[in-house]
Parts: C-alpha cells; sequence; structure tokens
C-alpha cells in the first residue's frame, strides 16, 4: 500500500523524489533536458517551470519531489527524478529517473518518446515508450509479461505516459471554465492503464511556512485502474482519493504557455497517517515564485 501510495503521490504530479539534502543535486538533474527531448532542433520563445515538492507521511519526512518542463513553439519536455528518503529508506528504497518529450496540439499534448528507469534494492527495471501512428512501442528490460495482466490497443488509445500526463497538467492546456482542474489524464506506463480524474471542490487561501501561500482552487484527485493491473488491487486496495490545491503562476517570457496550474498542495488520508506534500519551491521562467 505505502509503495502504491508513494507512485500515486509522485504521479499526482511528480514522479520524483530525493532527500531533502539533495535539493541541489535535483535542481542540477531537472536544469538539463535530455538529449533525446525534442525530434530535432528547436528554436524561438521558451517557457519553462521548475518544481520542488516536500513530502511527508504521518509527519514523517519521505523526501522531496522535483521537476522542469520546457515549452518551445508547439513542443514541450520534460526531466524528472525519484528518490525516497529518510526512515522509508528502511524498507522500501527506490530511484526513479524519467524523461519525456513531444508536442502540443490544441488543448491536448501528443508524446513521442518517454524513458524511465527505476532503481530499488531488489530490482532494476528500464521502460521507453514510442509513440507512433500505428500505436505504442514497448521496450522494458527485464521485459513486461503484458500477456499476464493485458492491456489492449483500444485502452492505450488516446493516453499519454506518466511524466507527460505531469506537463499536461501543469500547462493547463484542458482548463475550462467548466472545468477548472482541467480535464481526466489518461495514463499508459507500458504495463497499467489508469485515469486520474479531478473534480472541482471550491476556492480556498493556503499558507505554508517556507512554501507557497495564496490564493488556490481545490480539487479532488481519483486515481482510477483501467488495465493492467492484478484484479485484487481494485477489491479494497483502492488508492485513497487526494485533495490538491492548484494555483496559477503567469509566465513573463513571451513562449507558448501564458500560465502554469500548479499543485502546491496535495494530502490525503492513509492507513499510515495524512500524506501531505507542499510545493516549496516554485520557479518560472527562472523567476522564484514561491520558496
Amino acid at each position: 500500500m505505502l509503495k502504491r501510495l508513494m507512485l500515486a503521490t509522485a504521479l499526482a504530479f511528480v514522479p520524483t523524489i530525493a532527500f531533502a539534502k539533495d535539493t541541489a543535486a535535483i535542481e542540477a538533474s531537472t536544469t538539463t533536458l535530455p538529449a533525446n527531448a525534442t525530434s530535432g532542433a528547436v528554436s524561438g520563445p521558451q517557457n519553462t517551470i521548475q518544481l520542488v515538492w516536500t513530502v511527508f507521511l504521518g509527519g514523517i519526512n519521505l523526501g522531496t519531489v522535483g521537476i522542469k518542463s520546457s515549452f518551445t513553439g508547439d513542443t514541450y519536455s520534460a526531466v524528472s527524478r525519484l528518490k525516497t528518503a529518510g526512515v522509508v529508506n528502511s524498507f522500501y528504497e527506490a530511484v526513479i529517473d524519467a524523461s519525456s518529450a513531444g508536442t502540443v496540439a490544441g488543448n491536448t499534448i501528443l508524446p513521442q518518446k518517454y524513458d524511465s528507469s527505476y532503481n530499488g534494492e531488489k530490482s532494476d527495471q528500464k521502460v521507453s515508450l514510442a509513440y507512433a501512428a500505428n500505436g505504442i512501442q514497448l521496450f522494458s528490460n527485464p521485459p513486461y509479461d503484458v500477456n499476464r495482466f493485458p492491456v489492449t490497443e483500444d485502452q492505450k488509445r488516446g493516453t499519454v505516459d506518466p511524466l507527460s500526463g505531469i506537463v499536461y497538467a501543469l500547462a493547463g492546456i484542458s482548463v475550462t471554465r467548466q472545468k477548472p482542474c482541467g480535464d481526466t489524464v489518461r495514463v499508459f506506463d507500458g504495463r497499467r492503464r489508469y485515469d486520474v480524474d479531478l473534480k472541482y471542490v471550491g476556492k480556498e487561501e493556503v499558507s505554508s511556512s517556507g512554501g507557497y501561500s495564496g490564493a488556490t482552487i481545490k480539487c479532488l484527485m481519483q486515481y482510477k485502474q483501467v488495465a493492467g493491473f492484478k484484479p485484487n488491487l481494485s477489491q479494497g486496495n483502492a488508492l485513497p482519493t487526494i485533495t490538491v490545491w492548484f494555483a496559477t503562476f503567469e509566465t513573463k517570457d513571451q513562449g507558448p504557455v501564458k500560465s502554469f496550474i500548479v499543485p502546491v498542495k496535495l494530502m490525503c488520508e492513509t492507513p499510515f497517517g495524512v500524506a501531505i506534500a507542499h510545493a516549496r519551491k516554485v520557479i518560472v521562467d527562472g523567476e522564484q515564485k514561491s520558496g
């Protein structure tokens, strides 16, 4: 349960956790985009966002979360890193690095390439997804057993990788008056297919020492399993609803993004206590907005 909660909290909008003392290392790792971040040389006005969260569970520091994403023209690229911290490392220690790139088309995004590398105490896993007109090509090492809990081609259609899902949310591409929290994020990670649904609750002021304080919109986030999961995971083991507070940060450079929608606070009840994540640093177009 804790492992899945960690991954869901990361998905709730960042697959990137690291030691609090390694913040500089995170920032350095998310400052340089991967060489394969775009399909070719891209020039023109650019918008960037860099985020760092601190995650707690029952008052215990699990680590920090960081991500950087860049938008130029109709393209995007992002890098992220996950590393557990503190006492959680005594029973679940892991590092996950990821990168993704693609294009923005209207109110949606179209991934082109996704790479992730998981390093744990007992196992390692590399996954790559390549997006083409004829479907999604998967490379995994060790190979995934995609036949045990299959995901159909129809279920994969119109999905994004986990990191592109974060980009989709941050850019506010699907935010409308009718859906102030944005549309459902439909994710396929190479083995599992799930939806992240967001429901608007209302407007609320938040306050955080060392983090963001100010106006937000409050949303409920529900992680819904679609395919690729063990059947028992949907029987009493579903991930809890996560409450998310989003704040809007305007961009200053003449790039394609006018404002970013940032989850500045996340919270959910778990069997282990209350899990809380605070955005303690938000940097937009090189300008620090919070922290």
